[in-house]
């Protein structure tokens, strides 16, 4: 995978950056991009400057919003409550005797 990487950086293809992002995403969360360019120059035997370091913290963004999108779509579960308890607790509105909570806000002169 890092020669494929090597390779594809020093062409500067399209996507690289995407591609990077989403195979390192937990190193740059944790070192930052500047950081993690120097690392990444490091693994892969680039030069620096070949790292465009903009395109990596857009790349690195993009994933991260997909991983929240990721983590909000898995994570949803339906709650289903009682509207009626919530909005006026207490109340119950098949009791005929039930003063509804509007007439609460009515003051008599």
């Amino acid at each position: 995978m890092k020669e494929f990487l090597k390779q594809k950086l020093l062409e500067n293809r399209s996507g690289i950056y995407s591609l990077i992002a989403h195979h390192y995403i937990d190193q740059i969360n944790e070192m930052g991009c500047s950081l993690f360019r120097d690392w990444l120059s490091q693994e892969l035997s680039v030069d620096k400057s070949t790292i465009n370091l903009t395109s990596l913290y857009s790349a690195s963004r993009r994933e991260q919003k997909k991983g929240k999108h990721k983590g909000k779509m898995t994570s949803f579960q339906p709650v289903f409550t009682n509207k009626q308890n919530i909005v006026n607790p207490g109340s119950n509105f098949s009791d005929p005797n039930a003063i509804p909570s509007s007439m609460d806000n009515i003051t008599e002169m």
